[in-house]
């Protein structure tokens, strides 16, 4: 079966969602990934414009900015980890709505780049990321509990050092996931991220295997497929190893370090054509040629 492609509509921040879809359809996308942002989704709109262009919702981009606290899954405060499971739930109730099945998890807030309170000494860092691990495990076990309810997966991304600390590789994702337990966590891998993180990228997708739900796809330098050097001929190899066959969600952003930034930049907006249509044709092109 082959893949089916979306992109993350995150990157194109305050765009209005019908010209995301009109961009998707002309490009020959099928679905979307929403920003895991429920409040400031009208449903009915979003399954009109669903009908309207022949896509689907495909999966939810949790949203876990920091400095700002209230995602924080892994932080030291009961009643914001509370609050962050709280959110997950929410996210839950949206993807159920969409018939969207996968949900991303970042296990500790994005631009978090240590634990909290800045730990200097070597024992106490180690400390802070050890518990901040387990009350990353707990809250996740909690959400899961919820999304095992409503029938959709909550798929764990590793994202890079940069971004973050506690979760970097697929091998503590997947060590994240069996500590949690639960049948509705899984994986979820970013290209970008694999390529500052993964020794081998293409190996990654093999040690995720079936508990690969989801895949964020943008070349080495983020921008479009085929602009960096990700060898996406081995990575789509190794999807098709593992027999893979859900989405390949694009998150192509122009050259600016940082992403949010780089999604509302105006004299930027032409790439979002540019990106949308080179990224699934050189993407479909490697589909094509690997499973003759």
């Amino acid at each position: 079966m082959p893949f089916k492609y979306s992109i993350s509509n995150w990157i194109y921040g305050e765009e209005e969602l019908q010209a995301t879809f009109e961009r998707l359809s002309r490009y020959g996308y099928d679905g979307v990934e929403l920003m895991g942002e429920p409040a400031e989704y009208d449903v009915k709109e979003v399954l009109s414009l669903c009908q309207k262009y022949n896509l689907k919702v495909l999966s939810i981009a949790g949203m876990y900015p920091w400095p700002t606290s209230e995602r924080d899954l892994s932080n030291p405060d009961p009643e914001v980890r509370t609050r962050a499971v709280q959110y997950l739930k929410s996210c839950c109730d949206f993807a159920s709505e969409l018939e969207a099945r996968v949900i991303i998890v970042v296990p500790a807030a994005v631009a978090k780049t240590q634990p909290v309170g800045n730990p200097r000494e070597e024992e106490d860092w180690l400390r802070a990321y050890d518990n901040e691990w387990k009350w990353a495990v707990d809250s996740i076990g909690k959400a899961a509990v919820y999304a095992e309810k409503h029938g959709v997966f909550l798929a764990i991304e590793p994202i890079n050092r940069y971004e973050s600390f506690l979760v970097n590789t697929c091998e503590q994702a997947i060590r994240m996931k069996r500590e949690i337990g639960s049948p509705a966590v899984k994986i979820h891998l970013d290209t970008f991220h694999m390529n500052i993180e993964e020794q081998n990228p293409a190996d990654a997708i093999r040690l995720a295997g079936k508990d690969l739900v989801n895949v964020h796809v943008a070349d080495s330098n983020r921008t479009a497929v085929g602009e960096g050097h990700i060898d996406f001929h081995a990575i789509i190899q190794a999807l098709l190893d593992i027999d893979y066959q859900r989405t390949l969600s694009l998150e192509p952003l122009p050259p600016v370090p940082d992403p949010y930034i780089a999604a509302r930049i105006k004299r930027f907006m032409p790439l979002r054509d540019d990106y949308a249509r080179l990224s699934i044709e050189r993407l479909k092109a490697i589909e094509s040629e690997l499973r003759r």
